[in-house]
């Protein structure tokens, strides 16, 4: 008896200290959500305009402090905000203090960005959050557009009941007529289920476009010991990625700059015209992702053949190339940024180059590029 009146003390006791979750809908219409597909928007975060409120959630922490368990505080508020059918969490902080946290539950048809979904990075990020003055302004959704969502829910499952229906009945058939074949249907459609699977997860990739100044950083020689350095010119960049939908990827990078001096003669008592055109193109490896749902930074790293051109020597040598994007979404498919490259390519010494014993033959570069880049 002592032992049962033990753990009914137990229980209770856990049960009064456990967060209480409640929440206020508009409409109770929408289907439930997976709790990895609900955005989590911090008091300083831009909510995207298609998100409309459809609904309020509140986690009480009652005697358990949500300052020391703000994860677990999150991942509750999460997880109503997914059974009411919202796909968008807004968190409000400014009752932290009070041991409440607060937040908007919305929807959107816009793509998932799977950054700003429930990890331990992105609770991170909000834990660092300055507490917020006043709550995020995010418009409530009309019951026009609730009810067309709602509808359109619904039309969505049916059709998938309908879909599965037809297989469950064309499998019974074939189970009753022929075992075997039964089971040969039941591996094609796995084969196609992981093709889809496949598919979906191979989307995802980037074509970015550059053009900017850049500085040529190693020294040119000229007349004996004599050279120039930092000599700037123009200089365009292609880079093809493909991500798969990770936080990292591969493709290639081509890149190509044009640099013109005035070298003076001192034989002449003039100056000579210098040209250098350097080519590289090789593959990449490309790590990035999301900082907010705007802002997006990446690092690319490549390594390939480079080729240059001057008023006396053309080689081919080896390139090293590496580049760190910042780039701001104007949509969900474009974008613009500015990239910090730097390229560096090594050559074989010409035949009557003489260069001190420290320095090898090749070209140092470092360019700002300003970047169009388009997402699929």
């Amino acid at each position: 008896m002592k032992k049962y009146l033990l753990f009914t003390i137990v229980v209770t006791t856990m049960v009064s200290c456990a967060p209480r979750v409640t929440s206020e809908m508009l409409t109770n219409d929408f289907q439930a959500q997976p709790t990895n597909k609900v955005m989590i928007y911090g008091p300083k975060d831009n909510v995207p305009e298609t998100a409309k409120a459809i609904g309020q959630v509140t986690v009480d922490g009652k005697n358990t402090s949500l300052r020391k368990q703000y994860t677990r505080a999150i991942d509750l508020a999460v997880k109503e905000t997914a059974r009411k059918g919202g796909n968008v969490l807004v968190v409000d902080n400014r009752e932290l203090k009070e041991n409440r946290l607060k937040g908007t539950i919305a929807y959107t048809n816009e793509k998932i960005i799977d950054s700003l979904t429930l990890s331990a990075y992105r609770v991170s990020q909000l834990q660092h959050m300055p507490l917020s003055k006043k709550p995020t302004d995010v418009k409530q959704m009309d019951e026009k557009e609730q009810q067309e969502i709602a509808q359109q829910q619904e039309t969505t499952r049916v059709a998938e009941e309908e879909k599965l229906k037809t297989v469950y009945l064309k499998c019974d058939s074939i189970y009753n007529a022929d075992p075997e074949a039964y089971f040969g249907l039941l591996n094609e459609s796995d084969d196609k289920t992981d093709n889809n699977k496949s598919e979906k997860k191979s989307r995802g990739g980037m074509i970015k476009v550059g053009i900017g100044p850049e500085w040529n950083t190693s020294k040119v020689y000229y007349e004996g010991s004599n050279y120039l350095s930092y000599i700037r010119g123009n200089a365009v960049s292609l880079s093809v990625t493909s991500t798969e939908g990770k936080a990292y990827g591969f493709g290639f990078d081509l890149y190509g700059s044009i640099t013109e001096a005035d070298i003076p003669s001192y034989k002449y008592s003039s100056y000579e015209k210098y040209d250098l055109t350097l080519l590289y193109l090789g593959p990449s490896a490309v790590f990035g992702g999301h900082i907010t749902d705007r802002l997006r930074m990446d690092i690319v790293v490549s390594t390939g053949v480079a080729y240059f051109q001057d008023n006396d020597y053309t080689q081919i040598g080896i390139g090293l190339k590496s580049a760190l994007g910042l780039e701001y979404m104007v949509s969900k498919n474009a974008g613009i940024g500015l990239d910090l490259l730097g390229i560096t390519s090594i050559f074989g010494n010409p035949s009557g180059a003489r260069l001190p014993k420290d320095e090898s033959y090749g070209y140092q570069q470092l360019g700002l590029m300003l970047s169009g880049r388009f997402h699929f």
